[in-house]
């Protein structure tokens, strides 16, 4: 004789077990429904999100959750259409107890038999990483390689085979259109998928209203990403991106050269002589030379005025406002602060930012470097 597994054996049965309990078990299940929902709401051993676009709900159990909570949590969100069926199926295969706690995403009216066996394997293997604001496309996949999520191989591939987005106008290339932040990994996740998360959460952010806000002022999108991508880097707090955004948008406009390090760094990793600077330096070379101030190189903000071709990393969206929205300050420079906290020290004349230059190299931050 074959052997069936439990569950199996339970599917079979089911319909005759829901004929059995008849109406004194429907009139006791109705009598109790008020009950456990108010215990569900009192406690919340079991959580479910709103449905996802996708007709996804995503469902947390915790640590000692009851069998019947789980199952009229699940049926109330949708997860199962009949909740006695689900109950059924956890008496007749004595599963109840082995329910595990975690986080879960289910789609809508999933069959009991899935449910449960989902819930007795585990919660989904769902990875999170977050990636900080101002990374290249190719630090991104670094940063996946080195996490054991992706190789910068699968990554570069993703980004060679995924096409622009409308938003991107006529560029093709994605620096800048990455947005930064939080994303999960499943395990069905492949590396195109989460490049199209980006993209998707930067067009989520950067809204057409932000985006005429701009066209307004006669910048384009990719001018304000361009300029975002020297923000981003050169703020560490957000509070003071604003400020920052300013002193670059004042120098463009009266014709003065950004002279911000970044683009050095950037453009140190361009050309014949890239590849051996990243090697040597990584991708943003600390403690910039004389030499290396005056490469010629269009992304060089000290040898040229204006903008650059092009972003040098992504930005976030407190960066991309910055540009769009800056302080209303006439300030040209500044000056990292003398507290090495990350903040700078702002001037709206050069004899006012010497003075605070002679400030910095005072304190023991200059000390430091």
């Amino acid at each position: 004789m074959t052997m069936r597994d439990p569950q199996t054996i339970a599917v079979v049965i089911l319909g005759v077990f829901v004929a059995a309990v008849g109406a004194f078990g429907l009139d006791r299940i109705a009598a109790t429904e008020d009950a456990v929902a108010a215990g569900i709401q009192e406690r919340s051993p079991v959580t479910a999100g709103r449905v996802s676009v996708e007709g996804t709900v995503r469902v947390t159990i915790q640590q000692g959750a009851l069998p019947d909570e789980i199952v009229d949590r699940l049926a109330a969100a949708g997860v199962v259409e009949d909740a006695e069926s689900l109950r059924a199926l956890l008496y007749f295969t004595s599963t109840g107890g082995l329910l595990r706690a975690g986080e879960y995403e289910f789609p809508l009216n999933t069959p009991p038999a899935e449910v449960v066996r989902r819930l007795r394997v585990g919660p989904d293997l769902i990875e999170r990483i977050t990636f900080r604001p101002g990374l290249r496309v190719q630090e991104i996949g670094e940063t996946l390689e080195r996490e054991d999520l992706f190789t910068a191989a699968e990554w570069q591939q993703a980004v060679a085979g995924t096409p622009p987005r409308p938003f991107m106008e006529r560029e093709t290339d994605f620096l800048g259109f990455l947005m930064p932040g939080t994303y999960e990994i499943k395990p069905e996740t492949t590396a195109a998928d989460l490049l199209a998360a980006m993209l998707d959460r930067f067009e989520e952010e950067v809204t057409p209203g932000l985006i005429a806000e701009a066209e307004s002022q006669g910048w384009s999108l990719y001018e304000v990403l361009t300029l975002a991508s020297v923000v981003v880097k050169e703020a560490v707090h957000d509070d003071e991106k604003p400020e920052v955004g300013a002193v670059f948008r004042n120098r463009v406009e009266q014709g003065m050269p950004l002279q911000a390090d970044p683009t050095v760094q950037f453009a140190l990793t361009l050309g014949e002589g890239g590849p051996a600077s990243v090697e040597e330096y990584g991708w943003w070379k600390a403690g910039l030379t004389l030499d290396d101030l005056g490469l010629d190189s269009p992304y060089n903000t000290y040898y040229y005025p204006g903008l650059m071709p092009g972003p040098i990393a992504n930005s976030d969206i407190e960066a991309i406002r910055a540009v769009v929205r800056p302080a209303p300050v006439d300030h040209l420079y500044f000056v990292a602060g003398p507290e090495c906290d990350g903040r700078h020290l702002f001037a709206s004349t050069l004899d006012a930012h010497n003075a605070n230059v002679e400030i910095f190299r005072a304190s023991s931050c200059a000390a430091e470097e």
